[in-house]
Parts: structure tokens; sequence; C-alpha cells
């Protein structure tokens, strides 16, 4: 996929998410669970991390380096991020969400199309079970949560939450 269709797509599911954040009351971010143990505000927390960690990784897989997520998966990260960031403020956490993917959007914005499809030495889980499928730049934002991006993954689900039959709140 270009560069350019990637932005958009990592742009509108940004705003999909903004939208499902801004019809939610305060007290409905920190207390209502949508993802095990996990507030709305730490899913926020999460995405924030991976945006982060995403913007990291686009260096590191240019260095031809291994990304500590290819063998060990992310149960850990995830845990510890969310963990680090249960003392931000709601407020906080947010700017840092906002802040993080600006980042991640002016990084990518900054690769040549070269860097974009930059192949390393490395591949993306066991040889065995998905055969050899490259680790490149690009291929960081082929990952679909949901049917989705990582951020519109994660807007559905908290959709799909206040949608449940059991559920007796609406955000729309």
């Amino acid at each position: 996929m270009k560069k350019e269709d990637v932005i958009k797509i990592l742009v509108e599911d940004h705003k999909k998410m903004e939208t499902v954040v801004s019809l939610l009351t305060k007290e409905e971010m920190l207390k209502i669970r949508v993802l095990d143990v996990w507030s709305i505000k730490d899913v926020i927390a999460h995405l924030s991390a991976w945006n982060l960690e995403l913007t990291k990784s686009i260096d590191i897989i240019l260095k031809n380096e291994e990304l500590w997520f290819l063998n060990t998966g992310d149960k850990e990260f995830n845990k510890i991020q969310v963990t680090k960031r249960k003392s931000y403020s709601l407020d906080e956490i947010t700017e840092e969400w906002h802040k993080s993917f600006k980042s991640l959007i002016d990084r990518i914005n900054d690769l040549s199309e070269n860097e974009w499809n930059f192949q390393s030495n490395f591949y993306w889980g066991s040889k065995a079970d998905y055969g050899k499928y490259p680790v490149t730049v690009k291929s960081l934002f082929e990952y679909k949560y949901k049917g989705e991006s990582h951020e519109g993954g994660h807007a559905k689900q908290i959709e799909e939450y206040f949608d449940r039959d059991d559920c007796s709140c609406q955000i729309y």
C-alpha cells in the first residue's frame, strides 16, 4: 500500500476514535471496562504507547535491526505501558495520545519511498507458519484490529460495547 493511502487510513481512524471518545463523559472514560480490565482511558493509553513505539520502530527497521515484538508478542508491553500511565489524568493521556499520533504521522510523512519500502533482514512471525514475510516500514501498518487500523479497531470495539443489547447506554 502506498504511504499516502496508509496516512489517509490512519488519520480517518484517529478521527473515528476522537469522535467516539468525544461522545463519552469523563466518568464513562474512567469507569467503563471495554477490554477485560481496561477502561476507555486505558485503551487510549495503549494507543499512545503504540504510536510512540511504532515511531521508534521505523528507525529500528531502517537500521536493519530486529524489532523486539517480532517473536515475543505484545502482551507484557501493553500491560507495562498501560500500568505506567495509570497515574496520568484523562487530560494528560489524551494529550499524549494526540501528540504521539501527530509524531507518528509526521515520521511517516518524512520517509522517502525507498525508506517506506525498505526490506529488513527480518520476518514477521514464524517462517514455518507464515512463510517469508519480510519486515518493512510499510508492513508495520498492515496490522488490522477488528478489520480496521489499530485506532479504528479500538473505536469499533468501544462502539460495539455501547451497542450491546445488555448495555443501557448509547453513545449516539
